[in-house]
């Protein structure tokens, strides 16, 4: 995307490529990273498509796959094959794409948030990830299908995290999406902010001619400038880091997870003050970059207005 955009890079994208193709047989691969190198490769040339689509078509065999799958990786595997298929159509495509299509909407809740997976003890307290990937295959579906149903869907997402949005721009982390209410909202991630809720909300904009959703993700771009609980700077110039996140402290968070999921069975948590026990995670991941280019390369001007009408 970068390289589509006139976007200068020290790395050779044909290289890489030739690596993730090399890697296809690797047992430690999921199906949600299939539906991540489908997506990879509706950048370049779509050579491979059909032998990323059989990878994963296999990786699925067995009884009702999909069902195991959290939403992030079914959002994944969607994406990725919504991508391909719009390219060059194959049998193996369509059937998987129609049946990943079919549990991504009956993952949708009476809230509009994503159930986090089809069963089991997480299923009713899905991520940030699980939402806005489900966002932006929905309206990859709506805009390269007109799948009105998918259209739908995903406007229903976008209005309840639009609702849950903070005063601040965060995105909560954790949803208890029977209510569609927030659970826990530490860690608020970097990735989060600049990145993810760009590219769904961009999808979502471009599928439904809503400016309220591209409007709603790229408020959220001051929380990294500081506009956050701590009045920290996420983007470290002087060592180059974009740092990770803002979380409770080390022994804290996860007890206050676990507790806060176990006392929404009865009510919903409230939201307090954190601030005296957070602290800035001061490290960051590969990816994080990936994605503010595939994010924002391209769409530069939208980050200008937003600059401009602050």
């Amino acid at each position: 995307r970068a390289e589509e955009h006139g976007i200068e890079h020290p790395f050779h994208a044909g290289a890489l490529r030739t690596r993730i193709l090399s890697e296809l047989g690797a047992e430690e691969l999921e199906p949600g990273d299939f539906g991540l190198a489908l997506w990879a490769e509706s950048r370049s040339d779509g050579g491979a498509a059909e032998e990323i689509v059989a990878a994963l078509d296999r990786s699925l065999s067995g009884r009702n796959p999909l069902d195991g799958l959290v939403g992030m990786e079914l959002a994944w595997i969607v994406i990725g094959l919504a991508e391909s298929e719009a390219r060059r159509e194959s049998e193996a495509g369509e059937r998987v794409l129609a049946a990943a299509r079919r549990q991504l909407l009956e993952r949708g809740s009476q809230s509009g948030l994503l159930l986090h997976a089809a069963r089991g003890p997480r299923r009713r307290f899905p991520n940030f990830a699980t939402q806005i990937y489900g966002v932006l295959a929905l309206s990859l579906l709506a805009r390269l299908r007109d799948d009105g149903e998918a259209r739908e869907a995903g406007r229903a997402i976008g209005e309840r995290l639009l609702e849950l949005q903070l005063p601040d721009g965060g995105w909560p982390w954790i949803f208890d999406a029977q209510r569609g209410t927030i659970v826990e909202p530490y860690e608020l991630y970097s990735v989060h902010q600049d990145a993810m809720a760009p590219m769904g909300m961009h999808g979502l904009t471009e599928a439904t001619r809503d400016e309220r959703y591209r409007a709603a993700a790229t408020y959220g771009l001051d929380w990294v400038w500081g506009r956050n609980e701590l009045g920290a700077q996420m983007l470290d110039r002087e060592v180059g880091m974009l740092y990770r996140s803002i979380r409770r402290r080390e022994g804290a968070s996860r007890a206050y997870l676990y507790g806060r999921t176990a006392a929404s069975y009865l009510r919903p948590p409230r939201l307090k003050d954190a601030r005296s026990m957070l602290e800035v995670n001061r490290s960051d991941r590969p990816y994080h970059l990936g994605w503010v280019l595939e994010a924002w390369a391209g769409r530069e001007e939208l980050a200008d207005l937003r600059a401009e009408r602050s």
